[in-house]
């Protein structure tokens, strides 16, 4: 007589965000060609059978984990710019992003390491840049930027597209990713853009 696998108490929710977390951890720890979904699921303590009813391929977990990271990465930097003025709230979160993508192993793998994660998040580039550009101008309005509503866009949307862009064809002198330069480069060339 075969003895039958217990079934998990955990909710739907909590199976979701273990499988997220595992999910976070085997991405940064070996990229997503390498990712093994077998080792997610176990990791998570979940059987495989769950974790493809929650996500059916690699692809739609990796969406997944790269949305719960830029939700995680604008918290934190709503965090960083919350009570100072626009211009230096841009500085701010240039400061800070830059940061993070050193910092964050899962970052610093889905921005500057693993092409075939930027592959997969580059299929919802649009929606991003949208999204992005909607959450920080909304953020910059509430640091007092009074510029009109569509300056303020446009003026968003450049830095967003010119951190894309950054990210994507990295610099390869060190010194010019530093969190000074950074700050320095924000103040000089891209806070006078917001008022």
């Amino acid at each position: 007589m075969s003895e039958r696998k217990t079934r998990s108490n955990a909710t739907v929710e909590d199976q979701e965000s273990a499988i997220l977390s595992a999910a976070a951890t085997e991405f940064a720890a070996v990229g997503a060609r390498r990712a093994n979904m077998d080792e997610v699921a176990a990791a998570a303590g979940v059987s495989r059978s769950t974790l493809y009813r929650r996500f059916p391929n690699k692809e739609s977990l990796l969406v997944a984990v790269a949305a719960e990271a830029y939700e995680r990465g604008m918290i934190r930097l709503e965090a960083a710019v919350a009570g100072i003025p626009p211009r230096e709230a841009v500085v701010e979160a240039f400061a800070t992003g830059a940061d993070m993508v050193s910092t964050d192993p899962l970052l610093s793998r889905m921005v500057l390491e693993d092409y075939e994660i930027r592959n997969v998040t580059a299929s919802v580039n649009t929606l991003f840049i949208e999204m992005v550009t909607d959450r920080v101008a909304r953020t910059l309005r509430h640091a007092g930027a009074t510029m009109p509503e569509d300056r303020l866009h446009q003026a968003v949307e450049l830095h967003v597209r010119l951190v894309i862009s950054f990210l994507e064809n990295p610099v390869s002198d060190p010194a010019r990713t530093t969190p000074e330069y950074v700050r320095d480069l924000a103040a000089t060339y891209l806070a006078p853009m917001i008022y």
